[in-house]
């Protein structure tokens, strides 16, 4: 009887946890359909802002502005977006080896953290953390993330930043998301060009057009090329927060089945254990009967 108590034990704890992720699942759901639309309606308006831009600076002189052109002088930078919260499944573990394999070409580069779980894989790497971030609210807004953009801006133009990449988890779908690294600064043409495997296959090239800017083509690049900045980072947190829901939402799904499943084995190794309890308590009372 105390290996079947022991498994009762087993059952009730299997039970609770399932009830748990559960919860969890059904939250991390009604999250992701909020995120998932958000970043999906938000895509399109970063394509095109890209698309845009690639016009502008195909024509355009990079001397025009300094975020076109390149320097020597200054560190190189990554900002990596995890997550605060864990239980998302191998989600910052694939964040934390693109973060390494770049830190392996760049050795004196330093890390712009977002997650506390990014933050403690940069510990516990010996990664230098440059700055963190770990208070992004949940309902989240482009002037959140305005902090983090006018740093990158600024210390690049005041050329203390030689390059500045980012990595973070692009949502394909509910369960696919996959790391990306893109470089944001400095701009060219082709970071410009847009990811083309989300953009319309019937989409027509640029042409070659000369165009007049009004008042001149350097005011509209220093309007236009910081907010590009901004933008192309709040999307990169959209794609981030869509991922890491639904990577949650499978991740507990997953789990929740499996404790499904251990509790139905379970239920059956205690039925087998109390039949044989009970099958050796008839033979002890046949073998005791036939001995009187």
């Amino acid at each position: 009887m105390a290996n079947a108590r022991q498994i009762k034990r087993r059952i009730g704890a299997a039970s609770n946890i399932s009830k748990i992720t559960k919860a969890m699942e059904m939250v991390a759901a009604s999250k992701m359909k909020r995120a998932q639309d958000q970043a999906i309606l938000a895509r399109s308006y970063a394509l095109a802002l890209q698309d845009s831009l690639q016009k502008l600076a195909s024509q355009s002189d990079p001397s025009l502005h300094p975020l076109l052109s390149s320097h020597d002088e200054g560190i190189d930078i990554l900002l990596v977006i995890g997550t605060n919260k864990g239980l998302c499944g191998s989600l910052n573990t694939q964040l934390f080896k693109q973060m390494d394999n770049w830190v392996k070409s760049h050795p004196n580069g330093e890390i712009i953290a977002v997650g506390k779980k990014i933050v403690n894989f940069c510990r516990l790497g010996g990664f230098t953390i440059h700055a963190q971030y770990t208070d992004i609210p949940e309902k989240m807004t482009s002037s959140d993330l305005v902090p983090i953009s006018t740093m990158i801006i600024e210390n690049f133009l005041n050329k203390k930043y030689k390059s500045v990449g980012i990595v973070f988890m692009d949502f394909i779908n509910t369960l696919s998301q996959k790391p990306k690294i893109s470089k944001v600064l400095p701009m060219s043409k082709e970071e410009t060009s847009g990811d083309k495997e989300k953009k319309d296959e019937n989409q027509t090239k640029v042409s070659k057009v000369d165009y007049l800017f009004e008042p001149d083509a350097g005011k509209i690049l220093s309007s236009l090329l910081p907010f590009y900045i901004e933008n192309s980072i709040y999307q990169a947190f959209l794609e981030s927060r869509a991922s890491e829901h639904s990577a949650r939402m499978v991740t507990m799904k997953n789990a929740s089945e499996n404790a499904y499943e251990l509790v139905d084995e379970l239920k059956l190794v205690f039925n087998k254990s109390r039949q044989a309890a009970i099958t050796n308590e008839l033979l002890e009372i046949t073998t005791a009967s036939l001995s009187l």
